[in-house]
C-alpha cells in the first residue's frame, strides 16, 4: 500500500470513527440548540432527572405549541451553591440598577439593607429601607434564569421572602391542578405548594436509611437491627456509618430533622402517660416534649456522628460508599436510595442493598420548583410548570422505563405530587410501591415543632460534630472500650460529659449561634466559631481521658 493510500485510509478511518456517534444517535434524544424557544433552569437535580424531564418537555411542548424548545439546564451543585449564586446575581443586578439606571449612590448602608431584605413591609421601618426594598420588590430585575428547580421547602420559602421567587399567576390560572383531588394544599403537616404561588412541590420526598446487607451481616446485624434512626448509634456500627454535611444538602438536613422530630414524639408519648391532662396539660406536655426531644435528638445525632467514617460533601459519595461496602449504612432521600437499590439489583442479581423508612420517623417533603424574578422566558417557564405538574411530566418521574408515557432511559423513583398518578390503572406502571397520600397521611410530623431551630440544627452538627469529629470519634471509641472492659462507671461518666449540651437547650441554641452566623461581621463570626469548636474539642478530649481512667477536671 502506497504512502498516499495509507494516508487516505487513515483519514477516512478517523472521520468514520468520529462521525459514528452522530450516525447512530437517537434523534428523539438530540438537543436542539437552534430551537424556536428557550427555558433556562437552575437545578441541583442529577443528570437522569435533567435528561428525562428535559427530553419529555421538548416532546410535550412541540405537541402543545407546534414549536421547538431548548431546555438550558444550569447545574452548579447542591441547593447551597444555588442559593449562594442567586444571591450574588441578584445583588449585582440590583446594584447596577441602583447606580446606573436610577443614578443613586451604592453605600455600605444600602448594601446591608439589601443583604437583609425581607418582604415583610412592617420591617421597612426607615425611609432608606422603604426605598431600597420597595425598589427591588416592585421591580423585574433579572438573574437571566427562568426557573429554580429542586431543593427544600425551607430554602424556597427563604428565596420567596427575599424576592427571588415570584408569583407569576400560575396558581390562579390552573385551578384544575390545585385542589384536593389533584394537588392538595397539605399532606402530613407540610405545604405542597405556596399559597402565594411562588413555588410548587413537584414530587414528594421521604427520608430513610440506605444499607448494605452484606456489610451489616459482617457486623453481626440483621435487617431488623437497622430500621430505626436510633439503631444507627449501635456500637456495632462504629466506623461503619456514612453521613453528608447538612450545610451542603437540604435533603440530608431534613433527615436529621426527622431524628429530632421522632424524639419529640416519643417524649410526648411518655408524658401523655403521666398525669398531665386537660387543655393546659396537653400544651405543657408538648412544650416539655419539644425541649426534651430536642436534646435527645442532638445526643442521638452525636452518637451517629461518632459512628461515622466521614462527612461527605454530596450524597453521591455516601451512596457509592455504601454500595461498595466501605460503609454499612446512612440516611438518604428515598429517590436516591431506591434508585441505587434498583441499580445494584440489576448489577448483582439480588437485593444486596436495601432502603427502609423508619416507622414513625419519616415524613413528606415536597421537592419544589418556582419562577424567578425577571424570568426572561416567563411564558415558556409557565408551560414547563404545567408540564412537570401535569400528568405528562408526573408520569416521567413516577413510571418505570417502558411504561406508556414513562422515562426512556432511567426510572427516577420519585413519588409524584399529582394524585391522579396513584390511580389503580397506573399501579403496574409505577417504579415504586405505595401511595404517600395514604401511607404517610397520618405521619406524626409537626413542622412547627422544629421550625425555630431548623437552621440551628444544621450549624450545631457542623460546629459540634463535624469539625471536632476526630476528637468525638476518639472519645466514643474510648467509652466503648471502657464498657467492654467492665469499667462501667468511667464509661457512663465520660458519656455524660460527652453529651453535655449546655447553652444548646431549645430556647438557647439560636442565641448561642447568633454571633457565629453574622454575615455582616465575618471576623467576629469566625472567632466565635473557633471558640465553639475548641469548646467541644476540649470536652471530647476530657471525656476520652475519663473513659481511659485518667483523672481530669473541666
Amino acid at each position: 500500500m502506497s504512502p498516499t493510500v495509507k494516508k487516505f485510509f487513515l483519514v477516512f478511518t478517523l472521520l468514520a470513527v468520529s462521525g459514528l456517534p452522530f450516525l447512530l444517535r437517537d434523534s428523539s434524544r438530540a438537543i436542539n440548540v437552534h430551537a424556536a424557544d428557550t427555558v433556562v433552569i437552575l437545578s441541583g437535580h442529577n443528570e437522569n432527572v435533567r435528561f428525562e424531564l428535559g427530553q419529555g418537555f421538548q416532546r410535550w411542548y412541540k405537541e402543545k405549541t407546534g414549536r421547538t424548545v431548548f431546555v438550558d439546564w444550569r447545574f452548579l451543585g447542591g441547593v447551597v451553591e444555588i442559593v449562594r449564586y442567586l444571591e450574588s446575581v441578584y445583588s449585582a443586578a440590583f446594584r447596577y440598577h441602583w447606580e446606573h439606571e436610577l443614578g443613586l449612590s451604592w453605600t455600605s448602608e444600602v448594601q446591608q439593607i439589601f443583604g437583609q431584605r425581607t418582604e415583610d413591609r412592617s420591617r421597612w421601618d426607615t425611609p432608606l429601607k422603604k426605598e431600597v426594598c420597595g425598589t427591588f420588590y416592585d421591580s423585574k430585575i433579572s438573574s437571566a434564569i427562568d426557573l429554580f428547580f429542586g431543593g427544600g421547602v425551607s430554602e424556597f420559602a427563604i428565596q420567596a421572602d427575599r424576592g427571588a421567587l415570584v408569583d407569576c399567576g400560575f396558581l390562579g390560572e390552573h385551578p384544575e391542578l390545585f385542589n384536593g383531588d389533584v394537588i392538595p394544599a397539605f399532606l402530613a403537616g407540610e405545604h405542597l405548594w405556596d399559597p402565594n404561588g411562588r413555588w410548587f412541590g413537584q414530587v414528594l420526598s421521604t427520608f430513610g436509611i440506605l444499607y448494605n446487607r452484606e456489610a451489616i451481616a459482617a457486623l453481626g446485624l440483621r435487617d431488623e437491627d437497622i430500621c430505626q434512626w436510633w439503631q444507627l448509634a449501635d456500637p456495632k456500627l462504629f466506623g461503619a456509618i456514612a453521613l453528608v454535611d447538612p450545610t451542603k444538602s437540604s435533603a440530608v438536613l431534613k433527615a436529621y430533622e426527622m431524628v429530632v422530630q421522632q424524639q419529640i414524639a416519643l417524649c410526648l408519648e411518655e408524658l401523655q402517660k403521666q398525669t398531665l391532662s386537660g387543655e393546659h396539660g396537653k400544651k405543657t406536655a408538648e412544650q416539655l416534649a419539644i425541649r426534651e426531644g430536642w436534646l435527645r435528638g442532638l445526643r442521638l445525632l452525636q452518637l451517629i456522628s461518632a459512628n461515622t467514617r466521614y462527612y461527605a460533601d454530596t450524597p453521591t459519595k455516601m451512596i457509592l460508599d455504601i454500595s461498595s461496602g466501605n460503609s454499612a449504612a446512612g440516611p438518604i432521600v428515598d429517590a436516591m436510595g431506591n434508585a441505587q437499590v434498583d441499580f445494584d439489583r440489576q448489577r448483582c442479581g439480588w437485593e444486596r442493598l436495601a432502603f427502609v423508612l423508619p416507622q414513625n420517623g419519616s415524613a413528606i417533603s415536597p421537592d419544589p420548583i418556582g419562577i424567578l424574578r425577571g424570568a426572561p422566558n416567563e411564558s415558556v417557564a409557565k408551560l414547563f410548570l404545567e408540564y412537570v405538574l401535569g400528568e405528562s411530566g408526573q408520569k416521567v418521574v413516577a413510571f418505570a422505563v417502558g411504561a406508556p408515557g414513562g422515562p426512556v432511559r432511567n426510572a427516577l423513583f420519585r413519588p409524584p405530587v399529582n394524585r391522579k398518578i396513584y390511580a389503580a390503572d397506573y399501579a403496574s406502571c409505577r417504579s415504586f410501591q405505595g401511595d404517600p397520600f395514604q401511607d404517610l397521611a397520618a405521619c406524626d410530623f409537626h413542622p412547627e415543632r422544629t421550625a425555630s431551630i431548623y437552621n440551628a440544627l444544621k450549624w450545631t452538627v457542623k460546629f459540634a460534630f463535624m469539625i471536632p469529629h476526630r476528637e468525638l470519634v476518639e472519645a466514643w471509641n474510648a467509652i466503648l472500650k471502657a464498657r467492654e472492659e467492665g469499667r462501667t462507671a468511667a464509661a457512663e461518666t465520660a458519656l455524660e460529659l460527652l453529651q453535655d449540651f449546655s447553652e444548646f437547650a431549645f430556647d438557647e441554641v439560636n442565641v448561642t449561634l447568633a454571633t457565629m452566623l453574622r454575615p455582616d461581621k465575618p471576623a467576629l463570626a469566625l472567632e466565635a466559631q473557633r471558640q465553639l469548636v475548641r469548646r467541644f474539642q476540649k470536652q471530647y478530649r476530657e471525656a476520652r481521658r475519663i473513659a481511659e481512667g485518667h483523672h481530669t477536671s473541666i
